[in-house]
Formats: C-alpha cells, structure tokens, sequence
C-alpha cells in the first residue's frame, strides 16, 4: 500500500451545447477521474467523450449533442501540497431540428491545488487521509454571444468552448484504504460568477465515492473501480433574472481501470445514467467515457 496517490477527483471544465434554448448540459458538463499513482509529478493526455440527449416539452424542437475532449494534463506534490492543471481542447458536435452544427478550440484552464489536513492515520488495520483544496478556472476559451442578433436567447451562453467567466471550486477528499483495497470519496462545491454580458451559470455541487481494489502482476498493478457520482446546479441568471427550468441534478454509476507499469500508466472510466432531471426533464444525459496515458516521475 506504500507510495498510494490514488483517488478520484472532478475535473471541471466549460463543454457547451450548441444553440439550445433548454439543454443544461453546457458549463454543467464535467468528468471524473482517477489520477495516476505518482510520488513526485506526472503529466499525460486524456481523450473524453459524452452524450446528451434533448426534446421540448412540445415535441417541436430536438437535439442530439456530442461533446469530445483531448487534454494535456499534469501535477506537481512537494510535502502536503499537491497542484494540478488542466488544458483541454474541446470538439462539439450537435444535430437537431435547426441542422447541424459544430464548434471547438481551446477550452477553459483549470488550476487545482490541494492542501494534505491530515497524515495517514490507522483505523485498526485501515489508514485515512484528507485532503482540502481549491482551484480557479480562467476565462481562456473562445467565447463570442451577440445579445443585439433578433434570434437571441439565454441559450446561445451554452453555445460556446468557454464561459467567458472566472469560476472557483472549493473541494475536500477523503481517503480510507486497507489491504489492497480502498475508498475514496471526493465533495466539491464550483462557484460559478457572471461573465461581461451578465450571464451567469448556476453554483454547482459535486459529490462522488467509488471502491477499489490493487492487484500486482508482476511489474504491472492493475486497480479497477466502481462507484458512484452525483452532480446538481442551481438556476443559471442572465442580467439579475432567473433562467427558469435550468437547475437540474444527475446520480451516474461508474466503472474504470488503472493500469499502471513502472512510470507508465493508463486510465480507462466510463458513466451511465442511473436518475436525472435537467431542464424539466427535457434533456437526458446519455454516456460518458475517457481514456488517459500518463508519465509519472
């Protein structure tokens, strides 16, 4: 169990849906993962995929949503202190009664930092551990809404690779692990502020657990995973008034994969919907997958 920096963190960065009137999947849009086992650093590349699913309540309007991801990610631990950053290059790809549409470039930098409270400490034959942490996402993605076009509505804000906002994230994760196995829970609140036209997404909360297992194969540790993750948001506000019907929650179930090899490592998740309600039940979270390669030092 020695040398274990392994658990599952939210990875929050600005998805959107394109042109959607009553989809709140756009900045609400985010992905859990295992980070790699590292003792001083790693850096790698992760690939992301996630689908959504829309209909009015009138039947009159429809959308078929698809977002994919590829970033460069990595992370830095000096003592109790552990920093991260993400860099994601966002592709999304929508099909609905209006044509299709596609939109991408580079997303939203997020900046992680989390601070070790306590030590390992023994719970019998378990140890525990917390960490409580924070970070910032910038305003770094390609963000253009024009309010004065006649066609305008508050849903054109989930239409573009950034928010045109700076976010906060507050976050606290726990560790228990015994033998060979563990559990990892992770709660994190996003604080999310109005962008220059007055648009702002709603708080959002975060909270996921998931249960693994270590097993050592020759030079090669394979650790899977199942858990589960829920999110909810509150109403988006654009220029001081409510978005009505755009908070929403979403409870998944998870499974995934580390493999690690010496420095080597690859992680596999994936996400299914088990209860949901966004927008009034008028959009549906349908999938989600990533597959990363990391280096570790």
């Amino acid at each position: 169990m020695k040398n274990y920096s392994f658990s599952i963190f939210l990875l929050l960065f600005s998805t959107a849906v394109i042109a959607c009137p009553f989809c709140g999947c756009g900045n609400s849009n985010f992905q859990v993962g295992v980070l790699p086992t590292f003792s001083k650093a790693f850096v790698g590349v992760r690939y992301s995929y996630a689908q959504y699913n829309s209909l009015s309540a009138d039947g009159t309007q429809f959308s078929n949503d698809y977002f994919h991801s590829v970033e460069l990610w990595g992370g830095y631990q000096f003592k109790r202190i552990q920093l991260m950053a993400f860099v994601p290059y966002l592709s999304l790809h929508k099909t609905s009664d209006d044509g299709v549409a596609d939109s991408k470039g580079i997303g939203d930098v997020l900046l992680l930092a989390n601070y070790k409270v306590t030590s390992e400490k023994k719970l019998g034959t378990a140890k525990q551990s917390l960490w409580l942490g924070g970070g910032i996402k910038l305003k770094t993605g390609k963000y253009q809404v024009d309010t004065s076009d006649p066609a305008f509505t508050a849903g054109d804000f989930n239409s573009q690779v950034g928010t045109g906002s700076t976010d906060f994230l507050v976050s606290a994760i726990h560790n228990l692990l015994w033998n060979s196995q563990g559990v990892v829970t992770n709660v994190a609140y996003r604080i999310n502020t109005a962008n220059d036209q007055q648009f702002r997404f709603g708080n959002r909360v975060y909270v996921n657990a998931a249960y693994f297992h270590s097993w050592p194969i020759a030079m090669t540790t394979i650790r899977p995973m199942l858990g589960l993750n829920f999110s909810a948001n509150e109403n988006n506000h654009f220029e001081g008034q409510v978005v009505e019907g755009s908070k929403g929650y979403v409870l998944s179930g998870l499974a995934g994969v580390n493999v690690q090899r010496n420095n080597i490592g690859v992680l596999l998740n994936g996400f299914l919907p088990v209860a949901q309600d966004l927008y009034d039940n008028q959009t549906h979270f349908h999938s989600r997958a990533s597959l990363a390669l990391t280096y570790s030092f």
